[in-house]
């Protein structure tokens, strides 16, 4: 977490994104390594946790076993969507029910849609400013 009074710039810049509607979906934080990325990320999920607008997040560590595994990654944010939304856990129950291993044998396209997408934009969850964090993505 980012020590009281630093990053006050980049924090204040990334809460405006999350609270302008009409926003870019997607926010992507670049930096040099060490440079704090993932400090932000981390106060940016507590603050949004906090707030009840995060519905996801995952944040990879190389070299930890589950943590550092691409594949983990979009049933770990659908599971996690399921338990803050009722309606995207029925559908996400549905599409299990239907195809019960669309995130071990389908390319990762195909489970971001199935999985996240389309349970979300199913229950409006994208309309009310919601985020989902992903940090260290080259890590994996």
């Amino acid at each position: 977490k980012c020590h009281r009074g630093t990053r006050l710039d980049a924090i204040a810049e990334i809460e405006k994104w999350i609270e302008d509607s009409d926003s870019c979906p997607i926010l992507w934080l670049n930096g040099p390594a060490g440079s704090g990325k993932s400090t932000i990320s981390q106060t940016i999920a507590e603050c949004c946790a906090d707030k009840g607008k995060i519905i996801a997040s995952f944040f990879f560590l190389r070299g930890t076993g589950e943590r550092s595994k691409i594949e983990n990654l979009i049933p770990t944010l659908a599971h996690q969507v399921s338990k803050q939304n009722l309606a995207a856990r029925s559908i996400l129950i549905d599409i299990m029910s239907n195809e019960p291993n669309p995130h071990h044998e389908k390319a990762l396209s195909y489970q971001l849609d199935e999985l996240l997408i389309k349970p979300i934009k199913a229950t409006g969850i994208e309309s009310s400013n919601n985020i989902i964090i992903i940090d260290a993505l080259d890590e994996c």
